[in-house]
C-alpha cells in the first residue's frame, strides 16, 4: 500500500463531466458506468504510487510525491476510459487538473491553499482534458514522461483566488487535442480593457464574450451599477441563472442607493419574474412590492409599463379575472405606444393575444400573437422582449396544437437569433423549442436540447419537470418504455403532471383502465376546452380499448369541437384517427379508410413523421382486413421505413 505523500505534493483531481444529466436519464446504466470509472481511476492512481485521499460523488482527489507519476496516472486514466464502451451514457468524459504545493496533511487527508487552486483549475477544464498549473509544469519540464508535451494556454483568473494561474494542457499522442476555450476568462488583462470589451460585446448581444470579460473585470474591481446590470443580463442569457439572480440583486442595491429609481424598479420586476419561475411566490411578490413603491415615483415610464404587464399576468394567472387582465394588457400597450417603446407594446399585444386564445377567442387572439411576433423577429425589440415573445408564442401554439404556425415563427426567430446572439435563449425557451424538434422527427437534437435545459435550469423546478417529461415522450415514441417511465416519474417529482404521456404508456403496456382513470382525473381538474384537448385522444383510445364505444363517441365529439374552435390541423388529424378506430369497432372499414387517409395527409402537411407513420400502420391494418393486400403493404412499408429512420422500436 502506497504511503501518504508529505512535504511537496502533486495533487491530481478528476471529475466526470455532465454526470448529473446522465444520472437523471440513465440511472441503472450510470451505476454500472461509475463502478467501472471508479475502478479505472483508482487502479491507475495506485499503480503510479499515488494515494486517493478523498472521493465525493464522481470526483477523485489524489496525491503523489512526484509530478511525473501524477501526470502518468492522468494519461493512463484518460486512455483507459476512452477504450471503454459506455453505451447510453456515452460520451463519458472526465476532466483532470494537477497542481503542486506544500499542503497540510492530517490523518491521511489534506488541507490548505494548494487544494483550493487545484479544484479551481479543475473547474475550468473540459471532459477529456488534463490541465496543469505553472509550478507543476516547471517541475515536469526537466524530465517529462515519454510522449508528454505541454501546451501553454496563458494566464487565467480562477474564481475566489487573488492570483491568476498560468495554465498548461497536457498533450500526448493518445489524448484528444482539440477542446473549447477554458471555462474561465481569457488570459488576464487590464480591468479597464476588459470593461470596454465587455460593454462592446454586450451591446452586440455577444453574451458569452460579454460575460467572460465583465465577470473577469469584476474579480479585480468593484463594478458600477450599470456594469452589474450588463453582467446580470449576460449571465442569464448564457444559462447561468443562479448567478444572474445574485448579480441582479446586487445591482438593485446599488441602483437604489444611487437614487436611480426607474432602473431599480425595472431590476426589481426582473427579479420578480425570475423568482416566479422558481415557484418562490413570496419572494417574487416582495420584489413586485418594491417595484410598485419605486414606480410611484416614475409614473408613465418604462418601469410603469412593465409593472402594468406584471399586474395583467397576475390578474389572469393568479386572480382568475380575464377581463381585468385584458384591460391591464391594453394599458400596457398604451404605455408602450406613448413611450415609443416597441418592446412594451409587443409584450402587451402577446399577452392580450394569449388571454383571448385561452378565453376561446382564438382567431382574435392569434392575430395579436402574430402581430407581436412580427416585431420580435424583425429586430424591433430588445433581447429580453424577443425571448419572452418567442417563448409565449410557442406556448400558445402548443395550447391550440398549431404546430405549423409554431414551426414557421420558430424558423424566423432562429434566423434572427443567429444574426444577433451567440446564445439566444436559455433553458426555459429551449424546452419549448425542443418539442418542435421531436415532433418534426429530430429526436437526437431535441433530446440533447432537453438535457442541456435540465443542466441550465437549476432552481426552476417545474420547467425542469417539463423538460424531463418531453424526454419521456421521445423515449415512448422510440419504444424505450422503462426509460420513459423513469422520466415521467421524475417529471412528476419536479411538479409537472406527466400527462398524457404516462397514460399512453399504460395503454402500450395493456392497462387501459389505469390510463382512463389518470385522464378522467386530469379532465376533472381542467374544465377549459383547450386544457382538456391534449388529454382527449388518449382517453378515446382507452375507451375504445375497453369497448366503451358510447363514451369514446362523446369524447370524440368534444375533440372535434375543440379542433374547429382552434382551427387546429393537428387536432383534426387526431380526431380523424379516432373516428377511424370507432368505425373499425362498428364494422365500417370504408369509413375508417377515408378517415385514416385524411389523418395521414394532415400529419404529412404538418411534417410530423412519427404520427404519419402511426396513421399509415393503422391504415395498412384496415386495408389488410379488407383484403387489399397491395395497399396494405405499401402503407406498412412506408411506415416502417419512417420508424426505422427515427429510431423507433415500436413498429
Amino acid at each position: 500500500m502506497t504511503s501518504t505523500p508529505s512535504g511537496t505534493v502533486t495533487f491530481l483531481f478528476t471529475d466526470v463531466e455532465g454526470s448529473t444529466r446522465r444520472w437523471e436519464a440513465h440511472l441503472v446504466v450510470m451505476k454500472e458506468a461509475m463502478a467501472r470509472h471508479d475502478a479505472i481511476v483508482r487502479t491507475s492512481i495506485e499503480a503510479n504510487s499515488g494515494t486517493v485521499f478523498t472521493t465525493a460523488g464522481d470526483e477523485f482527489c489524489s496525491a503523489f510525491s512526484s509530478p511525473n507519476h501524477a501526470v502518468t496516472a492522468a494519461i493512463e486514466i484518460q486512455i483507459n476510459l476512452a477504450a471503454e464502451e459506455w453505451g447510453d451514457v456515452a460520451p463519458f468524459l472526465v476532466r483532470m487538473a494537477l497542481h503542486t504545493g506544500i499542503a497540510d496533511e492530517r490523518d491521511g487527508d489534506y488541507f490548505g491553499p494548494p487544494l483550493n487552486r487545484c479544484a479551481r483549475l479543475l473547474s475550468i477544464g473540459h471532459g477529456g482534458q488534463v490541465l496543469m498549473s505553472e509550478v507543476t509544469a516547471q517541475l515536469l519540464r526537466a524530465n517529462p514522461p515519454a510522449g508528454v508535451s505541454l501546451d501553454d494556454l496563458g494566464a487565467h483568473a480562477l474564481k475566489d483566488l487573488d492570483e491568476p494561474e498560468h495554465v498548461f494542457e497536457v498533450m500526448h499522442p493518445e489524448l484528444p487535442a482539440e477542446f473549447p476555450p477554458l471555462r474561465s476568462a481569457s488570459p488576464v488583462r487590464d480591468a479597464a480593457d476588459l470593461l470596454a470589451e465587455g460593454r462592446q460585446a454586450h451591446a452586440a448581444q455577444e453574451w458569452e464574450a460579454a460575460y467572460q470579460a465583465l465577470s473577469t473585470a469584476g474579480q479585480g474591481i468593484d463594478l458600477d451599477s450599470e456594469d452589474l446590470q450588463r453582467l446580470g443580463a449576460t449571465a442569464f442569457w448564457t444559462g447561468r441563472t443562479d448567478e444572474a439572480v445574485t448579480i441582479k440583486e446586487k445591482a438593485f442595491g446599488k441602483l437604489a442607493r444611487e437614487g436611480k429609481t426607474e432602473s431599480a424598479a425595472l431590476t426589481a420586476l426582473d427579479l420578480a419574474f425570475l423568482y416566479k419561475y422558481r415557484l418562490a411566490k413570496s419572494v417574487s411578490n416582495a420584489w413586485v412590492a418594491r417595484a410598485e413603491k419605486l414606480v410611484q415615483e416614475a409614473e408613465g415610464t418604462e418601469a410603469h409599463g412593465y409593472l402594468l404587464r406584471w399586474q395583467s399576468l397576475y390578474a389572469y394567472e393568479s386572480e382568475g379575472e380575464p377581463e381585468k387582465a385584458l384591460s391591464l394588457a391594453d394599458e400596457t400597450i398604451a404605455v408602450g405606444v406613448e413611450l415609443g417603446n416597441r418592446s412594451i407594446e409587443a409584450l402587451g399585444l402577446m399577452d392580450k393575444g394569449r388571454f383571448l386564445v385561452a378565453m376561446g377567442r382564438v382567431d382574435e387572439g392569434m392575430a395579436l400573437v402574430d402581430e407581436s411576433m412580427v416585431a420580435a423577429v424583425s429586430g424591433e425589440l430588445d433581447p429580453d422582449a424577443t425571448g419572452r415573445n418567442y417563448c409565449n408564442m410557442l406556448s400558445v401554439c402548443d395550447q391550440v396544437a398549431d404546430y405549423q404556425r409554431a414551426a414557421e415563427w420558430s424558423d424566423a426567430a432562429e434566423a434572427w437569433c443567429r444574426q444577433h446572439s451567440d446564445s439566444a435563449y436559455p433553458g426555459i425557451c429551449r424546452v419549448f423549442r425542443a418539442e418542435l424538434k421531436w415532433l418534426r422527427g429530430d429526436w437526437v437534437a431535441a433530446t440533447e436540447d432537453l438535457h442541456r435545459a435540465v443542466d441550465e435550469l437549476s432552481g426552476y423546478t417545474p420547467i425542469i419537470g417539463a423538460a424531463l417529461y418531453q424526454i419521456g415522450e421521445v423515449e415512448l415514441r422510440a419504444g424505450k418504455l422503462a426509460e420513459a417511465e423513469t422520466h415521467f416519474r421524475s417529471a412528476h417529482e419536479h411538479g409537472f403532471t406527466p400527462l398524457p404521456g404516462i397514460a399512453q404508456l399504460r395503454l402500450v403496456e395493456g392497462d387501459a383502465t389505469a390510463a382512463k382513470r389518470l385522464l378522467l382525473d386530469a379532465l376533472a381538474d381542467n374544465p377549459q376546452p383547450l386544457d382538456r384537448a391534449k388529454y382527449l385522444p388518449v382517453l378515446i383510445d382507452a375507451e375504445l380499448e375497453l369497448g366503451n364505444l358510447s363514451e369514446a363517441r362523446n369524447f370524440l365529439t368534444e375533440l372535434d369541437g375543440t379542433a374547429e374552435l382552434c382551427y387546429s390541423d393537428a387536432m383534426r388529424a387526431q380526431a380523424a384517427e379516432r373516428r377511424a378506430a370507432l368505425a373499425v369497432s362498428e364494422g365500417r372499414p370504408q369509413d375508417a379508410i377515408q378517415d385514416l387517409q385524411a389523418a395521414v395527409k394532415g400529419w404529412m402537411g404538418l411534417q410530423m413523421p412519427f404520427e404519419t407513420a402511426q396513421s399509415r400502420l393503422r391504415l395498412g391494418g384496415v386495408y389488410q382486413s379488407s383484403g387489399n393486400e397491395a395497399a396494405a403493404s405499401m402503407e406498412v412499408e412506408s411506415a416502417n421505413a419512417t420508424l426505422e429512420r427515427l429510431g423507433s422500436t415500436d413498429n
